[in-house]
């Protein structure tokens, strides 16, 4: 091999891993889109074409008493599963005051190839209920969804009644009761039927301030006093302390951010992202066995959470088990093998272990995510 061959494959090795961590960097936890909702506050409209091209709006689709607004891609066997059994509620209370729209999330830019394979997936299961493609994803991070499959059930009002990510068999089982008893007005609908806390509107409104500042450099220093409003006007709300924990977090005050999430966590222990955060806080501060107890909770808590599993792949990594950490990284391709971040978090696991040629392929991969995800 020549001297320029070495320098030149020398150099990919060192710049790709800095290009990926670079973007790793600037998305760190979770970006506020992923959490941007809550059961009892009113879901946001939306205006999306379906597979002939036709705008359709929540308005015009959403059912007299409650209507499913379902997150899907083709590449998700959970996702198939979960389509069969709107098509069986859909076709069993279409008439009864329930709307049923599927919104597909495959990628940010939507070719034909994808929308033909969105055909031949409706196609194969027999969907009768309208099928809607998120064109750069603007619905899917409006809504909050950290996970595909997810439903989130509104009322007729558009308040958010029940959600539910991924498909666990519990988690779905638990969804058709919550359906069949508020179609069927039954007396005593299922313990888990409930109609979530509801924040005060004004902590809402302050907290919609804090987020739309981070949408821009200019007005993003403003948003912590926009949740330390929505805080004070509500303490009982959780939302203002996670965006916080998040914008510490990416300050890297790991210590104000860790204490933001376990505020969360006081509110609902069973929060995914706060469990998630935190562990990912204790991973890096080295306390590895506190952070192995909160991931190992968060994916108790939300089997469906991919964070969690790459993070646990990285602290296995860094405790010698790379094995297990191999298994916890495929569990995450599972869930969403077109997730450049599972392999950000490989490939930092074999960068740590002094393998390169493994860290690279891992960048690599991540690059080619990136770039066809752009």
């Amino acid at each position: 091999m020549t001297n320029s061959a070495c320098t030149t494959r020398s150099l990919a090795t060192r710049l790709i891993p800095l290009w990926i961590l670079l973007i790793l960097l600037n998305t760190t936890v979770s970006s506020p889109a992923l959490h941007s909702l809550e059961v009892g506050m009113e879901a946001p409209d939306f205006s999306l074409t379906d597979l002939n091209n036709n705008v359709q709006t929540i308005a015009a689709l959403r059912g007299e008493k409650l209507t499913i607004v379902f997150f899907w891609a083709t590449w998700g066997d959970n996702s198939k599963k979960a389509l069969q059994l709107m098509q069986v509620l859909h076709q069993k209370y279409k008439d009864a005051g329930l709307s049923v729209i599927g919104i597909n999330v495959d990628k940010q830019e939507v070719s034909e190839r994808t929308v033909i394979k969105i055909r031949d997936v409706a196609a194969s299961l027999k969907i009768t209920f309208p099928l809607l493609v998120d064109r750069g994803l603007a619905t899917f991070n409006s809504y909050g969804i950290i996970a595909v499959p997810s439903s989130v059930v509104v009322d007729k009002d558009r308040i958010i009644r029940y959600e539910l990510s991924g498909f666990p068999l519990i988690g779905a089982d638990r969804l058709k009761q919550f359906i069949e008893g508020t179609i069927e007005n039954k007396k005593d609908p299922p313990q888990s039927v409930a109609t979530g806390y509801q924040p005060d509107k004004k902590a809402v409104r302050l907290w919609n301030m804090g987020m739309m500042s981070l949408k821009s450099e200019r007005t993003a220093p403003r948003a912590q006093a926009w949740f330390e409003k929505a805080i004070a006007a509500d303490p009982a709300f959780a939302l203002p302390y996670l965006s916080l924990g998040t914008l510490y977090y990416k300050q890297h005050r790991l210590t104000e951010a860790k204490r933001e999430f376990e505020l969360v966590l006081e509110r609902k222990p069973g929060h995914v992202i706060a469990l998630a955060a935190t562990g990912q806080i204790l991973l890096e501060e080295g306390d590895l066995q506190g952070a192995e107890v909160k991931l190992m909770q968060a994916v108790q808590t939300d089997e469906a959470y991919l964070p969690s599993y790459y993070l646990l792949g990285l602290l296995k990594g860094r405790q010698g088990d790379v094995a297990t950490a191999l298994q916890w990284f495929s569990r995450a391709e599972q869930l969403n093998p077109g997730d450049y971040k599972i392999f950000v978090h490989k490939g930092i696991m074999y960068d740590e272990r002094k393998d390169l040629s493994a860290a690279t392929a891992s960048y690599k991969k991540a690059l080619k995510l990136v770039i066809e995800q752009s």
